[in-house]
């Protein structure tokens, strides 16, 4: 994140020279990158907070509390959509930094994508780590667990739950509860399987992780057009 807001920095800085409107919205839109990438984090810290926890070892007594369950399904879904935003709204900035003259509410991660791949754009570094980070694993899971929770259904996850038990009178002794959960492999597929062993809230920090650094390449090597 911090990496981030230095190249959020830098492009701004490198940005005042252009027309003010553009400028403006630059600014504009990276507070919305940012705001985006917190969003992204809470969500993440969220679901680390119900790390061994469960219904099963807490049934709520007031009916209308939600279950562990549906928080953590909750905070999932958060995950999936403001990530995806992240790249829409880091997109508008590449919209106004480049001129790209794309209508901002036609802006998107995709339409950005393929403004780039023309003659016009296609040599420009920042078209090439767009079509990279399109390509990448990170993108094409965001962009399949995005689909199947706005548009579909809810996202198949497997709990287990784990209950260690030690020779009472020790110095060591103790009992410890262990909560395993994991993301199917495929959220299309409606006979899902796990034997990828994506672990939550891992696979999403490392989801995140990973889609950062190209969001931090690309911000890196756009140079704003006059």
């Amino acid at each position: 994140m911090n990496k981030i807001l230095e190249q959020l920095s830098n492009l701004q800085t490198r940005s005042q020279k252009i027309g003010k409107t553009r400028k403006e919205k630059i600014i504009l839109y990276s507070e919305g990158l940012k705001a985006k990438l917190k969003q992204v984090q809470y969500a993440i810290s969220q679901i680390e907070s119900f790390t061994n926890r469960t219904d099963e070892l807490e049934s709520a007594t007031n009916t209308d509390e939600f279950l562990i369950s549906e928080k953590v399904n909750f905070y999932c879904d958060t995950f999936w959509t403001f990530l995806y935003s992240a790249l829409d709204v880091l997109s508008q900035i590449i919209n106004q930094a480049l001129k790209l003259d794309l209508e901002e509410p036609k802006v998107s991660f995709k339409a950005v994508k393929d403004k780039l791949q023309n003659n016009e754009h296609k040599t420009l570094s920042v078209s090439q780590l767009y079509l990279k980070c399109f390509k990448s694993n990170s993108f094409s899971n965001l962009e399949k667990y995005r689909n199947c929770s706005i548009h579909r259904r809810q996202i198949y996850i497997s709990e287990k739950t784990t209950k260690e038990k030690s020779t009472p009178g020790y110095s060591t002794s103790s009992s410890i509860t262990t909560v395993s959960r994991l993301l199917c492999d495929d959220p299309l597929s409606v006979r899902p399987k796990t034997s990828q062993s994506r672990q939550i809230p891992k696979y999403l920090s490392d989801t995140k992780n990973k889609l950062a650094r190209h969001i931090d390449n690309i911000l890196a090597e756009t140079q704003p057009v006059k």
